[in-house]
């Protein structure tokens, strides 16, 4: 990663697909525009979504073709400016370490149940993603890096 970074987790367990936002492309395309010469975007995909991250316009970071490390990925959240994630397990880590970035959640459960808010990482919540724009999530991006 050649400068600062906003750190993207598009991913979700197959078996959860109502928590999968279906704008990060968008997004990312967005980002790009915005803040390409102050920002790299980078993906940390498991290790059964190196393929899909290769979908996106954006750097997946792995160690040797592989996916990083429990210790390897706390320390590429650690050094992130900003993290926009589905509801994972990577965005419960970035809440723990009061990460500043934005956690999606649609009707599948409440940031509040699962406990994710921090000082700096937000939920937010609408009951069903698809219809949560881009431009919504930017916005409120735009807030803290602006």
């Amino acid at each position: 990663i050649s400068k600062k970074y906003i750190l993207i987790f598009p991913f979700c367990s197959p078996k959860l697909v109502a928590k999968k936002w279906p704008f990060f492309s968008i997004l990312i395309s967005q980002l790009r525009a915005k803040y390409n010469s102050k920002y790299d975007i980078v993906l940390a995909p498991g290790p059964n979504e190196i393929e899909e991250s290769k979908l996106f316009n954006a750097q997946a970071i792995l160690d040797r073709g592989k996916s990083l490390r429990i210790n390897e990925l706390i320390s590429l959240i650690k050094d992130a400016s900003f993290i926009v994630a589905n509801d994972t397990g990577p965005a419960h880590i970035c809440s723990h370490m009061n990460k500043p970035g934005l956690v999606l959640f649609g009707s599948h459960t409440s940031a509040q149940k699962v406990s994710i808010e921090s000082e700096k990482f937000k939920p937010i919540s609408v009951k069903d993603l698809s219809l949560l724009k881009a431009d919504i999530v930017m916005e409120e991006i735009k807030k803290v890096l602006n």
